[in-house]
């Protein structure tokens, strides 16, 4: 919102949580779900700052990315992708996520990128496609790369809360897609990933 403003938190979830129903639900017509998808951003974008806009584009063109290549080197695969290896909805929902989150839990915990997010979710997304069949190797990776980012200050601590929030809500989001079978993680031993939290 402007000025500094924040949607409710409990209304930025609820944006989120009707968001993850539509994944599920709809993941079999992926222009529809894009078009969806670009709606809600549409409709958050409205009330948020030409700063958040900026977040909503990295997000979509970086996560976008990131997925793509994760898709195309085996790590997960999605069942409505026609076009590319990640569906067109998928970069859209990152960018509608971050401004999510932020309108969520953004008053008390400011989300910020870094020069260095980028080249980190890059490799990230390559590293867990490539380790992705040892579930432990990549969870053990994400917990070694994460207290190290903590240790050498990259993180807040209060950034420690808003990454409590996303991996929860990411977590389950991504739970109800996997099991409504919008996409799959080949070598996950429950089906969601042990290391799918500490990624969000």
């Amino acid at each position: 919102m402007k000025n500094g403003e924040h949607m409710k938190p409990l209304i930025a979830i609820a944006y989120f949580v009707l968001g993850s129903i539509c994944l599920a639900a709809l993941h079999h017509d992926e222009i529809l779900l894009a078009g969806i998808v670009l709606l809600f951003s549409a409709l958050m974008l409205m009330q948020c700052s030409r700063e958040s806009l900026k977040k909503y584009a990295v997000a979509v063109l970086v996560g976008g990315f990131c997925e793509n290549t994760a898709v195309w080197l085996g790590g997960w695969s999605y069942s409505g992708a026609a076009f590319l290896p990640a569906p067109l909805w998928l970069p859209l929902g990152w960018g509608f996520t971050i401004i999510i989150f932020e309108e969520a839990f953004g008053k008390k915990i400011p989300v910020k990128f870094s020069v260095f997010a980028v080249p980190l979710a890059i490799i990230g997304a390559v590293a867990t496609a490539l380790l992705g069949s040892s579930e432990f190797l990549a969870l053990g990776l994400f917990a070694l790369v994460t207290v190290a980012l903590f240790a050498a200050k990259f993180y807040m601590r209060e950034e420690m809360l808003l990454g409590a929030y996303a991996a929860v809500l990411g977590t389950a989001m991504e739970a109800l897609s996997i099991f409504a079978g919008n996409w799959d993680y080949p070598h996950a031993i429950v089906g969601v990933p042990l290391w799918l939290p500490l990624c969000w």
